[in-house]
């Protein structure tokens, strides 16, 4: 039944998200410093059961692996902040349609893996989730338990 109720909140946020897919072969990366901190930039792709939801993820990882960062659609409007730190993730300033306790429990989940090993440059697969890298630089995350992938590509830098 939990699951259903999670399928539904998602299928709700990508009918309100007009949204395009993005290709894996527009990927590329883009990094500044800015002191001591790092500026990450991908394109997100979000596949779930089906149904697909594009958006820009940017990250700022500081000196000490503390990660700050939000998800943006590509028409602006912002999905939700994250941070990371000691080992765990929390979801904040979540979208309307997004903002029940269980899809915020999916995510935190799926951002922690993700923050915990998208730097090592190895596959992982722990329990229910499987992080992939491929060779072009993109990273896959999948959430096995409840159908849910992540594709982040790199943005291209622009020069």
């Amino acid at each position: 039944m939990r699951a259903f109720s999670i399928l539904t909140s998602f299928f709700l946020l990508l009918s309100l998200c007009p949204c395009s897919a993005i290709g894996a072969s527009e990927a590329g990366q883009k990094l500044t410093a800015e002191g001591d901190t790092v500026t990450k930039e991908y394109q997100l792709l979000m596949q779930i059961r089906g149904r697909e939801m594009t958006a820009i993820c940017v990250m700022n990882v500081t000196s000490d692996n503390e990660i700050i960062g939000t998800v943006v659609s590509e028409f602006g409007v912002k999905s939700f902040d994250f941070t990371y730190s000691d080992g765990k993730a929390k979801v904040l300033n979540v979208i309307g349609p997004l903002d029940k306790w269980y899809i915020r429990k999916v995510l935190r989940g799926d951002f922690s893996f993700f923050l915990s090993y998208y730097d090592q440059g190895r596959n992982v697969v722990k329990k229910k989730r499987k992080l992939t890298v491929m060779p072009n630089g993109d990273i896959i995350v999948s959430n096995e338990r409840y159908k849910i992938n992540y594709t982040f590509s790199p943005m291209q830098v622009e020069k």
